[in-house]
């Protein structure tokens, strides 16, 4: 069954003396066009671009509509007019353009709107709700402008119930005709901050960043929220390992405790750490390191390694570089 949330805030408006408080209802699932043209392409039997464009036409023309006069133009679910957002202290009070705007909104018909009308609505407050939310994508190394994704480099993603171990949980890149482009998470470190990069080198123009989450409820929908970004076709150089190993220990060989680490190779400039992977090909550890002169240093002081054979990992601004080794502690 459904859960529908609502919070409770003070209504200030001009009907406050007959409602003093009001419900915001807390909308957490939402379907992208793309989704919803795929459904809709299935039960016509057009293909999903045919009817993103047939959509499109129709908004198109609405709109250029709604530009010469307002009116009220019925579909099938409901009607679209133009609606004054924002609030007004009275209820005589003038149009103010700095809290008031006059936008097109789509009002669903009896029909839709009757299908809550003998709900029960949860009451929660801020901290309880688990609505996922994206708030900005930060290049590591270029931090500003915000929102500024450069090729196949690090950038950090920041939000709220950003759970990507929740089922269903995705994060990908869509352009505007609705193609997704998948996205690489590279390390969680809460659920309002992971890294990640684009998998491929995409063509620059904008996207949105999208992630898929239930926020940590593993009962509640799958909630999609977005950010809007801008991606540079930076081309930087792939990088290559041509050797790793602990010194005086051989090429392949890794002495986990008091020594220091070298990974020499190619274009390893950008790189900052180096990763130690189990078997299995998931991080061990992450070790800092730096350049000079085509290698990686990092001294390593870890305890006792969970397997014996593994493998070494760098990653750069063109893309990531992986190395087997074999592990040691003596």
């Amino acid at each position: 069954m459904a859960r529908h949330e609502i919070v409770i805030h003070e209504n200030t408006g001009a009907t406050k003396e007959s409602a003093p408080y009001l419900g915001s209802y807390i909308a957490k699932e939402t379907v992208s066009m793309s989704m919803f043209a795929a459904v809709v392409g299935a039960k016509c039997g057009l293909p999903p671009i045919q009817v993103m464009a047939i959509l499109g036409g129709a908004f198109d023309a609405i709109a250029a509509l709604e530009a010469e006069s307002l009116v009220r133009v019925h579909t099938d679910i409901g009607v679209v007019c133009g609606v004054i957002t924002g609030s007004f202290p009275t209820a005589d009070a003038a149009f103010d353009s700095a809290r008031n705007a006059l936008e097109l909104a789509l009002r669903l018909d009896e029909r839709l709107r009757l299908d809550l009308a003998d709900v029960t609505a949860t009451i929660v407050t801020d901290a309880d709700v688990t609505r996922v939310r994206v708030d900005n994508a930060m290049d590591i190394h270029e931090q500003k402008p915000m929102n500024l994704i450069h090729g196949k480099r690090l950038f950090r993603v920041a939000g709220y119930n950003m759970v990507l171990t929740d089922e269903g949980a995705a994060v990908f890149l869509e352009n505007s005709l609705g193609t997704t482009f998948p996205v690489t998470v590279d390390e969680v470190i809460s659920k309002q901050l992971f890294t990640a990069r684009t998998a491929e080198l995409l063509e620059a123009g904008d996207y949105k960043l999208v992630v898929k989450s239930r926020g940590g409820d593993a009962e509640g929908p799958l909630q999609t929220s977005f950010r809007r970004v801008k991606y540079l076709r930076v081309e930087d150089p792939q990088p290559t390992i041509t050797s790793a190993g602990t010194r005086g220990d051989g090429d392949g060989f890794v002495n986990v405790s008091g020594s220091t680490l070298d990974v020499v190779g190619e274009n390893l400039e950008s790189a900052t750490e180096i990763q130690l992977l189990r078997d299995s090909g998931e991080v061990w550890q992450r070790v800092p390191a730096t350049y000079f002169e085509g290698a990686l240093t990092a001294v390593l002081d870890l305890p006792a390694p969970p397997c014996e054979n593994g493998a070494v990992r760098v990653f750069t601004f063109g893309g990531s570089a992986t190395y087997e080794v074999v592990y040691g502690n003596h």
